[in-house]
């Protein structure tokens, strides 16, 4: 897979392209690569996803962050993958002049592949009717997708992201098509869980991860191939440490072994309880097997 930050050092010769921000790859999203997809299947054409990229904005955190994008996007089999900046110069770029020259020239489009709501260019002026309205001059199918709809509401990543920081992980997992999840580097934490005898490992997550309420989820650790039930506490470990440094602590069941720099895989199943402080280590013990039962592992 071809990844570009850019889009002057693109040359893509007779592609299908889908175009939108790509923050979740939640069931909308997924519509529209496997229509992309198909189009390769039927006539060989390259695959593009261009992705908006927000990176770096504040305070507009993401479902998924850039690097699980590129993980997601080699699953698909997708061929190239554009993160295009979204900062003040290429939001003052003419709507017809994104379609003719990056959209025809430099990607080489012949298919096109966009939701219903999709907006872009200076002013956000360009729409699926501007696209509609080049399409036969510039030599490309405009395809515009159907919203997909769960339990009577469009899945998108606004829903999704109000989902998730309300702790409704279940809702949030049946509109991604995936169970949200965090990726990180296990470091070194203050190893209190082997006082007790209930050990954790450490992540910190991505500034850019749009994080679910701190509290205790049901959850399952991936570790390679290896895949372990678990519970998760998202929060500042109040009992432990007073730093109020948010950190994603999880206890796997029936594993017991140093995998320290390693980087693992947590999947969110469902929220258990809100995050407390207890007043020893004893007696958090006692509530993390209560938890377990409360999930049950």
């Amino acid at each position: 897979m071809h990844i570009y930050d850019e889009t002057k050092d693109i040359r893509v010769n007779n592609s299908a392209v889908t175009l939108g921000k790509f923050d979740a790859f939640h069931l909308g999203h997924q519509r529209l690569i496997n229509i992309i997809n198909e189009k390769k299947k039927e006539y060989g054409y390259e695959t593009v996803l261009f992705s908006f990229d927000t990176t770096g904005i504040k305070h507009l955190p993401s479902v998924t962050t850039k690097a699980e994008r590129i993980d997601i996007c080699n699953e698909l089999g997708i061929d190239n993958l554009v993160f295009y900046p979204v900062n003040k110069e290429t939001m003052a770029i003419e709507p017809e002049n994104f379609i003719k020259e990056v959209l025809v020239k430099r990607m080489g489009a012949k298919v096109i592949v966009t939701g219903r709501d999709f907006c872009f260019g200076r002013n956000r002026r360009g729409n699926v009717e501007m696209l509609e309205k080049y399409a036969v001059e510039s030599g490309y199918e405009l395809i515009v997708a159907d919203d997909v709809m769960s339990d009577g509401e469009k899945v998108s990543s606004s829903n999704i992201k109000d989902y998730l920081t309300s702790g409704n992980i279940e809702m949030s997992n049946k509109m991604l098509g995936y169970n949200y999840f965090i990726k990180g580097q296990v470091v070194a934490g203050k190893q209190n869980g082997r006082k007790i005898d209930t050990r954790t490992i450490n992540i910190s997550p991505d500034e850019n991860k749009i994080l679910p309420p701190r509290g205790v989820y049901k959850t399952n650790t991936h570790i390679d191939s290896r895949v372990f039930k678990s519970i998760t506490n998202v929060g500042i470990n109040p009992t432990v440490k007073e730093d109020g440094r948010i950190v994603v602590e999880t206890h796997i069941l029936d594993f017991n072994e140093d995998i320290y720099d390693k980087e693992v895989k947590i999947e969110f199943i469902k929220f258990i309880r809100e995050e407390r402080k207890f007043p020893d280590l004893n007696a958090l013990k006692r509530q993390i097997l209560l938890d377990i039962s409360e999930a049950n592992l």
